[in-house]
């Protein structure tokens, strides 16, 4: 896995979701598609999408833009045990969850799991 290699340092393991039951539990049990067409004809929303993807280039130093493409994700972060203290939904490409509130979310998850 290119992510896997390049980008992942941790010896934790990574897991490769090939049956997209994360993105099934971002989208409240299906899987969330976003339609290209209304997508294209929507100026606002081509607006909103291409700015998210001039902000992910800016931050990030190399994406392939491969994959399915349609489905939209989200992020969660977990307690140990299983519970969830963060949760963002993608409304539209390229939607990421803003940084500080992850950080947040991350901390108190640790915090709740330390005691």
């Amino acid at each position: 896995m290119e992510f896997s290699r390049d980008f992942w340092k941790s010896e934790d393991k990574l897991h490769l979701d090939e049956t997209k039951a994360f993105f099934r539990a971002v989208g409240g049990g299906v899987l969330k598609r976003s339609s290209l067409f209304f997508t294209l004809i929507n100026p606002v929303k081509m607006y909103k999408i291409v700015q998210n993807f001039k902000s992910i280039g800016e931050r990030t130093p190399r994406n392939n833009l491969t994959g399915e493409g349609l489905i939209m994700g989200g992020l969660m972060v977990f307690k140990e045990g299983g519970e969830i203290v963060y949760s963002h939904r993608e409304k539209e490409w390229g939607d990421c969850a803003p940084i500080e509130e992850v950080l947040e979310a991350a901390k108190a998850a640790n915090k709740t799991t330390a005691n």
